[in-house]
């Protein structure tokens, strides 16, 4: 029987799949459907992914945008301390380009939106958090799932930012890769050491682990997390 990460992985590379889910027009149909494609949900599951139907456009939207945006975007994984000013927990940035981000929260925001939101580089102070501000280009829920992915547009690029004494790019380069190296040292971590490691829930990374974000190798009790040496080369030639 298919689980939710076959579920995610659906939602994410197959487009027949969305195609025929989106022709469902009542929670009865999206459930016998899920079940004619041979989902072994619970009664909790089933409800939650019927309550990310929704978001299904969403991820259109992003694979959309995904396509319309120039440029690079590179994995960052950093914690979001601010939205709007607010004080957020669980918040992550997942990745960054010299024009915009991906960040994913328990926050909805709608598309077309301003947002500014603050984050401190690893091993940083918290008085010396980064504020970036742009729009919201595309905003969806993560299926089975409470969070949203919103892609933003930044205001200003990262380098007109470091022209402006804004935004130091070598140093949010060298931060992320200490940090990056420091984890990868481990012989081991367990999902939730990787979470703590970079401040979201570990049911967050079991997700990422789905969406082929990151990869894990399952060893007996423990896992290690991967972060692909290609990754942190592209990301050293970022911007």
């Amino acid at each position: 029987m298919k689980d939710a990460f076959e579920f995610l992985r659906l939602i994410q590379e197959d487009p027949q799949f969305l195609k025929s889910a989106q022709t469902c027009a009542t929670d009865k149909e999206r459930v016998a459907f899920l079940r004619k494609e041979g989902f072994g949900f619970t009664a909790k599951e089933f409800e939650a992914a019927i309550s990310a139907w929704p978001s299904y456009k969403g991820l259109e939207q992003a694979e959309e945008a995904k396509d319309r945006r120039q440029g690079d975007r590179y994995d960052v994984f950093l914690k979001v301390t601010e939205v709007n000013h607010q004080p957020v927990s669980d918040a992550i940035m997942l990745d960054i380009s010299a024009w915009g981000a991906k960040i994913e929260s328990l926050i909805p925001l709608n598309a077309e939106s301003d947002v500014s939101f603050s984050f401190s580089l690893p091993g940083g102070k918290e008085e010396g958090k980064i504020q970036l501000d742009g729009k919201v280009v595309w905003s969806g829920q993560v299926p089975v799932s409470q969070r949203y992915q919103v892609g933003l547009q930044f205001y200003k690029s990262i380098q007109k930012l470091q022209s402006e004494g804004n935004f130091d790019i070598e140093g949010f380069r060298t931060a992320i890769r200490k940090r990056n190296e420091t984890i990868s040292k481990k012989t081991f971590l367990t999902i939730k050491e990787f979470a703590d490691a970079i401040g979201v829930h570990w049911f967050t990374v079991w997700r990422w682990t789905a969406e082929n974000r990151i990869k894990f190798k399952q060893v007996k009790a423990g896992c290690k997390i991967l972060i692909p040496t290609s990754e942190l080369d592209k990301f050293q030639e970022a911007f």
